[in-house]
């Protein structure tokens, strides 16, 4: 027998219900009408009913008799206040809708249907997935139209968050959005100091090296090293997507923060992001014939590291990166390592040692190093 796999009746409700709670950001007419009749019907019977209360104080009548024991003024009244409640409560909720689907709804519509078919480039649908304000598209609820008019303004002033060779993302994004962005996820979701769950949000800090990238500029010249950055930002924005967002992070380095669904070993992506160096990024001189594949160390730490959003700071975590990947450079390069987190430190601890020399961490046994 097939699986069936429509949506049972209380589903859909639930979740026409929710749509409809959006205030504001309704897709189509038929969720506003619904949200504008609720709220007007249900005001109108209130004020109805304490007219129709009012009414029977002032002529010594009882408000609570049947229809058959109201004499004819009284059953009059009453009549004239249901009929007001259906005409009004109606009439009010065509012109809101009318005034809504005018207003708001058409124009914003309008002005998106304007900018989707506006000549753009490569970057610019980058930047209108919503990667600026919202990094991680695996996150959050579904998207309404509002959210996406939020990515269209965000694309108007996203230049001074751009590296302009590269095409990835600055460190006044890192310092001035990013930040602030993780902190607020991290505390919105249950995840700190408790057990992570199936399906949880999952973080990790990544900080990639080019290798030898100064002999490609002494080899080959400036021109191909900037030809490299170029082939190193376009490879590691389509290999992370909407779960990664990309950061130059100065000369040859470049700094990630992927987000994952627990349980996922990070490990997997540090061996995608080598694989992808060796696959796919190469530099020719046309002068002397030779191609050299170009290469890339990673280091990288879980965040948060400790699982607390307090302990350590998003920079700290790219310093802690930032070691691991000096361990993979000394390990001989084109490859990865982790700082794994042993045991939480105690208070006094020498937190700048701890982000600036990874053997006082493992030493201390605070933390442990992985590799391939």
């Amino acid at each position: 027998m097939a699986y069936n796999s429509k949506p049972s009746w209380s589903q859909r409700f639930h979740d026409y219900s929710n749509r409809v709670m959006r205030v504001g950001k309704w897709d189509n007419l038929n969720e506003a009408a619904v949200f504008v009749a609720v709220i007007t019907y249900a005001a109108s019977f209130v004020v109805d009913a304490f007219t129709y209360l009012f009414f029977c104080i002032l002529s010594n009548m009882d408000p609570l008799l049947f229809v058959t024991e109201m004499d004819r003024v009284q059953l009059a009244f009453m009549m004239a206040l249901i009929l007001h409640f259906l005409v009004s409560s109606t009439a009010i909720t065509v012109i809101l809708v009318k005034l809504y689907d005018y207003m708001i709804l058409k124009p914003v519509k309008s002005l998106m249907m304007q900018m989707r078919n506006l000549n753009r480039g490569d970057m610019t649908d980058y930047l209108l997935s919503g990667k600026l304000s919202k990094p991680f598209a695996s996150i959050g609820r579904e998207e309404t139209w509002v959210d996406i008019v939020q990515s269209y303004v965000d694309t108007a002033s996203s230049e001074k968050y751009l590296d302009e060779l590269t095409g990835c993302f600055n460190r006044k994004y890192f310092t001035q959005v990013l930040g602030n962005y993780m902190r607020t996820q991290l505390m919105a979701n249950p995840i700190t100091g408790a057990p992570k769950t199936y399906n949880t949000d999952v973080f990790a800090v990544f900080l990639i090296d080019i290798d030898h990238f100064k002999f490609v500029n002494d080899d080959f010249g400036h021109a191909a090293g900037d030809d490299v950055l170029r082939q190193v930002g376009s490879t590691l924005r389509k290999l992370f997507g909407d779960v990664g967002v990309v950061i130059r992070n100065g000369g040859e380095e470049f700094l990630i923060i992927a987000s994952e669904k627990f349980p996922y070993d990070f490990s997997r992506t540090a061996e995608r992001i080598n694989r992808a160096f060796r696959e796919h990024i190469s530099i020719h001189s046309d002068v002397t014939g030779e191609t050299r594949q170009i290469t890339c160390s990673v280091g990288y730490v879980s965040y948060p590291l400790y699982d607390s959003v307090e302990f350590l700071t998003l920079q700290n975590h790219v310093d802690l990166a930032d070691q691991a990947m000096y361990l993979s450079k000394i390990g001989g390069r084109d490859t990865w390592r982790e700082l794994v987190a042993n045991k939480r430190p105690p208070k006094g601890f020498d937190l700048t040692k701890l982000c600036s020399d990874p053997d006082y961490g493992v030493q201390k046994g605070y933390l442990s190093v992985r590799k391939p």
